[in-house]
């Protein structure tokens, strides 16, 4: 009883501490920063619920990107009928699970219908985003989960195909080919960013060179440790072990 007690005493510790360090930060904020603030999440429910269409299709993120959600939906059509077809002839031509799949359609949805709604009401590309509840602005703290929510999605769709059987790599090394395919897009990206300020008279974005490292680390960065890291919980922790396809 007391070894019992001795193993679960730092979790119930640091639960309670969690807790109520979670309510001291809640109510230190004034009630002027609520107000001051957009309601995210509202926004987000009234637009893909009176807007599905425009929420979870037409993409329009940053210079040169349109349906992509076509092409992301389609990825994971793929995975799903791969994941059938192999089950019915003993091949893996990727390694994924029911849960997996679940988890892959949740996140598209999301991140699609996310990043479309940050596009709408200027949460993405206008810092001083006006509130029309009470007239003031508010900083566009979107921003930063968008950089991490699309790269995040865009890992999860790459990391179940395992190219590591096929170039003779240990199991682990997925996780520097997946921040080398995040890494390049990201580069590419700000490049195009900072390309678009030289030869358009009005460019949408200006690219701080801060503000261009900060979206490379959380798209590279994060992008990386939250696609493979949920991945393995998901599917290497349920027992799937990569086979070389016959």
């Amino acid at each position: 009883m007391r070894q019992e007690l001795k193993r679960w005493a730092p979790v119930v510790f640091f639960s309670v501490l969690i807790v109520v360090l979670a309510f001291i930060w809640y109510i230190l904020f004034p009630t002027s920063a609520w107000e001051e603030t957009p309601n995210y999440l509202l926004m987000y429910v009234e637009f893909f619920v009176t807007r599905p269409v425009d929420a979870f299709l037409t993409v329009s993120s940053g210079p040169g990107v349109r349906w992509a959600s076509i092409a992301t939906y389609s990825l994971i059509v793929v995975h799903i009928v791969l994941y059938i077809i192999g089950k019915q002839k003993g091949i893996q031509y990727t390694i994924l699970n029911k849960p997996y799949i679940f988890y892959l359609v949740f996140l598209g949805l999301f991140a699609i219908s996310f990043q479309n709604a940050s596009q709408n009401y200027g949460w993405y590309l206008n810092p001083d985003f006006i509130n029309p509840t009470t007239g003031k602005p508010a900083p566009g703290y979107v921003d930063t989960w968008t950089h991490i929510v699309s790269p995040w999605l865009l890992g999860a769709l790459i990391v179940p195909f395992a190219l590591e059987r096929y170039l003779g790599w240990d199991r682990k090394l997925e996780w520097l080919f997946i921040f080398a395919v995040l890494m390049t897009i990201a580069l590419g990206w700000e490049i195009v960013e900072t390309l678009d300020v030289y030869v358009s008279p009005d460019p949408t974005y200006f690219n701080y060179p801060m503000d261009s490292i900060k979206d490379i680390i959380m798209g590279a960065g994060i992008g990386t440790l939250l696609s493979c890291w949920i991945y393995e919980r998901l599917v290497v922790d349920f027992g799937e072990k990569a086979e070389t396809p016959r």
